[in-house]
């Protein structure tokens, strides 16, 4: 359960609070490398980009999803991982992390990160459950967000 808390953590932090302003062109950056959402990861696979999604779940089950299109998310099945440690996280996104998973049913995060798709191994997360993963290198940003009934 750590090393998912973990995953899920780092993955959380860099969805909002830092967001990079974009000025409406097609192809934004930050720090040079592309801004993407979730439903964009397979252009970019193994390329090292700046990601914005959601993450949620339940029990073990967790993956991060699109804030924009709901479309892709069950055909990605994108699991969260970090190259970090989950202890080796700042406190305030372990505290994120913890909370959304005690919290499920009433919110989910909002990440913003840099990190790398991957899809060699096929099967990510709880039981293999996610077919690709995010490793992130680096939280940007995270914000809890309480789901609307």
């Amino acid at each position: 359960m750590t090393h998912l808390r973990t995953i899920l953590f780092f993955g959380l932090l860099t969805v909002l609070g830092c967001s990079p302003k974009t000025t409406g062109m097609s192809h934004t950056t930050y720090e040079n490398l592309p801004i993407v959402e979730l439903c964009d990861l397979p252009k970019y696979i193994g390329q090292k980009v700046y990601l914005k999604c959601s993450y949620s779940g339940v029990e073990e089950y967790w993956s991060l999803n699109s804030i924009k299109n709901k479309n892709c998310d069950q055909e990605l099945l994108v699991d969260l991982d970090f190259v970090a440690e989950y202890d080796d996280m700042p406190r305030k996104y372990r505290r994120k992390l913890d909370y959304v998973h005690d919290n499920y049913p009433i919110a989910n995060l909002q990440i913003e990160a840099f990190g790398v798709f991957e899809t060699d191994q096929g099967h990510y997360g709880h039981l293999g459950s996610n077919t690709s993963r995010f490793l992130v290198s680096e939280i940007k940003g995270m914000k809890i967000v309480n789901k609307q009934n």
